[in-house]
């Protein structure tokens, strides 16, 4: 199998590229007041994302004992939603090292992109805010795909999207959610340690895993020789 040049990498956004965990617990503890329930810790935060705002907000609620019903959930998203906006990035930072590799990725050939369950709306600030946007050939977000992860659609069409083939793809997240949606799509996986899931990483069954950036552009030309 020929190198990274021409690969298409895909990237997860939350907990893959940038840690918004910060700013994602803010405005969930916001719910949480104005719900008159128990503020949320950022460690909890970190295992309900993944699969947007509405599912964090349910997850939070469980988490306090409290099944949200129909109406006042809607309420409890759009105050989420309202608070998170108006202060995408006051807390949240790329990752140590994703700037470097993407630079190098790039500059070997591959064919980036994001693939993400963040509205499209919140997920273009944030990586503008950190001067990512460059760097990728497509980001799609919740819902521009007609799916989101896991199912494997979302993936593939952001792959194709970016101009690259599913033939010569790789995922890259930090969750469940993003290795399943690998799976689905028939297009290998690896998972960051250091991402928003209960489980750990390694034994959620990547094809590889990583603790740190750096390691990334080795993991993949192993990864492309096997």
């Amino acid at each position: 199998m020929r190198g990274i040049d021409g690969l298409a990498i895909s990237f997860d956004l939350d907990g893959t590229l940038v840690d918004t965990a910060p700013d994602l617990v803010r405005a969930t503890n916001a719910v949480m007041v104005r719900a008159g329930l128990p503020e949320i810790s950022l460690t909890s935060v970190r295992g309900m994302i993944g699969q947007g705002a509405r599912a964090l907000v349910v997850k939070a609620g469980l988490a306090a004992g409290v099944d949200f019903d129909d109406e006042t959930l809607a309420k409890h998203v759009a105050h989420f939603l309202e608070v998170y906006q108006a202060g995408l990035t006051q807390e949240s930072l790329p990752f140590d090292g994703v700037i470097e590799v993407l630079e190098e990725l790039s500059a070997k050939g591959a064919i980036l992109s994001v693939c993400t369950n963040k509205p499209a709306h919140l997920a273009q600030p944030v990586l503008e805010a950190f001067d990512m946007v460059r760097y990728f050939k497509a980001i799609v977000a919740n819902g521009q795909a007609g799916v989101n992860k896991p199912d494997g659609r979302h993936l593939t069409y952001t792959i194709e999207a970016s101009g690259g083939s599913v033939d010569r793809a790789l995922m890259v997240g930090d969750s469940i959610t993003d290795l399943q949606a690998a799976r689905n799509a028939s297009i290998p996986v690896v998972l960051a340690t250091f991402g928003y899931t209960i489980e750990k990483a390694s034994a959620l069954g990547a094809d590889a895993i990583f603790d740190h950036y750096h390691e990334l552009p080795d993991l993949i030309e192993q990864l492309l020789t096997e």
